[in-house]
């Protein structure tokens, strides 16, 4: 991009999404009958900040972005066991460690932001080349109930008469993100780097080819820290048994760490002009998040994943008294992404176009892992947008309206989370070598997820562009 660049988008909006969850049977079984549609409704929000100059041959850019947010701070009290209603009415994402009034009780969020330097080189004159330098970060919260009627340490006779009794509830919420300083008070550094690879070909004067690479994070192999506060405690505020660990309006948070693996993309893309007058473009993105985690040699592919997106949950103090162990398992059943985007502008004027996109991707969740705090499916969208120039000044604004639907998908019975295969490892006293074992282990030992999914996002943009004018296209 010539000249000097400056730009500053925001983004804001309205999740919907609409869970019919099946009924299930004492024994935690998912029946196949369908309950209520319950509906969710949570906010969401972006931001990118960023700048490039150009000094022939070479452009220097810096930004700052969101990656991709996540709020998931309203529930349902018949979710609770993958998601836990926020009962405290505080926005998840604003909680802090010393915050006495916002207690780590319910609701999810997830923030992943980058900020990046990168700079691009014109080699020659139909080739450019570019490199960018990442320093991601990662902020995540998240809530849920386990089931103490599930674990072979506990019998808590007629009590506990069926798995998914609220009197036999343990909440267990995170709070954590990475960070960039040194190790200290069992808060590991979570501090790295990736790289981005590109390059952009004009194969003629209206055709250009682009390709990009970015790679995992660097320092550790690609996994990423979040240090931060776990609280384990019994949401049910009737009087418990002395086996129960403490209700949540007294318990205390407790360090925690969390560790999860961080993918690698690739893309391809190609940008045509097609007419004469430079009036219509057509740019096209084609691209592939290896959500999965493979690694070539381990027998992992496309359909069979090394790595399905869990996370490792270290907590120091657990309760004794916890049905947790102190290493656990959050499985999340994540598949490689694929995506297609597309994008018609059509330049009425100097000072005035229109911008028409369509998008499509593959499901981030398989279909039979997909439960309230982690639902994603089939995405389809529209969105449009109007570049205006403020008079004859330099300055854009660029207003926009997105529309994307996650298609219906039910996820069969049991789904990935099987109470049935915990009851079944319990009885044979936590035997490692029993069938259920490699199950439980991997964290999907757990109250049913069975049910149908659907769901809808408006999406509301707004962009500040300043840009110098340069010959051709704005």
């Amino acid at each position: 991009m010539k000249g000097f660049r400056f730009q500053f988008s925001g983004t804001g909006g309205l999740d919907q999404r609409w869970i019919r969850r099946e009924a299930v049977a004492p024994d935690g079984t998912p029946t196949g009958e369908l309950g209520p549609r319950i509906n969710l409704n949570n906010p969401l929000g972006g931001y990118f900040v960023g700048g490039s100059l150009y000094f022939e041959p070479f452009a220097v850019g810096i930004g700052a972005y969101d990656l991709g947010s996540e709020i998931h701070y309203t529930s349902d009290d018949r979710l609770r066991w993958h998601l836990a209603p926020e009962e405290d009415g505080r926005p998840p994402l604003f909680c802090r460690r010393d915050d006495p009034n916002c207690k780590l009780n319910g609701g999810a969020a997830t923030q992943r932001t980058d900020i990046t330097i990168a700079v691009a080189w014109n080699i020659l004159a139909s080739l450019r080349i570019g490199i960018g330098v990442h320093l991601p970060r990662l902020r995540q919260r998240f809530s849920y109930d386990n089931s103490t009627v599930l674990s072979e340490h506990r019998d808590d006779g007629p009590r506990c008469n069926r798995v998914e009794n609220p009197l036999c509830a343990e909440r267990v919420g995170f709070n954590g993100r990475t960070r960039w300083l040194p190790d200290r008070d069992n808060r590991p550094a979570g501090f790295d780097v990736a790289l981005t690879f590109g390059l952009a070909v004009d194969v003629s004067d209206r055709v250009t080819l682009g390709l990009r690479y970015r790679t995992r994070p660097l320092v550790r192999g690609g996994e990423l820290t979040l240090a931060g506060d776990a609280l384990v405690c019994r949401p049910d505020t009737t009087e418990g048994t002395d086996s129960d660990v403490l209700p949540c309006s007294v318990a205390s948070p407790i360090d925690a760490t969390l560790t999860e693996r961080v993918s690698r993309e690739a893309a391809i893309g190609a940008a045509f002009v097609l007419d004469r007058g430079r009036f219509w473009h057509i740019d096209t993105n084609l691209y592939w998040i290896d959500l999965c985690n493979d690694v070539v040699g381990r027998g992992a592919g496309v359909r069979t994943c090394a790595d399905p997106g869990s996370q490792q949950i270290s907590l120091v103090g657990l309760d004794r008294n916890s049905v947790l162990l102190p290493e656990s398992t959050r499985y999340r059943g994540r598949q490689d992404l694929f995506g297609f985007d597309i994008y018609t502008t059509y330049q009425a004027r100097s000072n005035l176009a229109a911008v028409l996109g369509g998008h499509f991707s593959s499901p981030v969740v398989r279909r039979t892992a997909r439960e309230p705090g982690n639902n994603d499916g089939w995405r389809a969208g529209i969105t449009v947008g109007v570049p205006l120039r403020v008079g004859s000044s330099n300055l854009q604004i660029v207003p926009g309206y997105g529309f994307d639907l996650y298609l219906p998908s039910s996820t069969g019975r049991p789904g990935d989370f099987d109470p049935a295969a915990a009851t079944r490892f319990a009885a044979a006293g936590g035997d490692i070598n029993s069938d259920d074992a490699a199950l439980v282990l991997a964290g999907r030992g757990r109250p049913s997820n069975a049910g149908r999914y659907t769901g809808a996002v408006h999406t509301f943009m707004l962009t500040l562009r300043w840009a110098e004018r340069t010959p051709g296209r704005e």
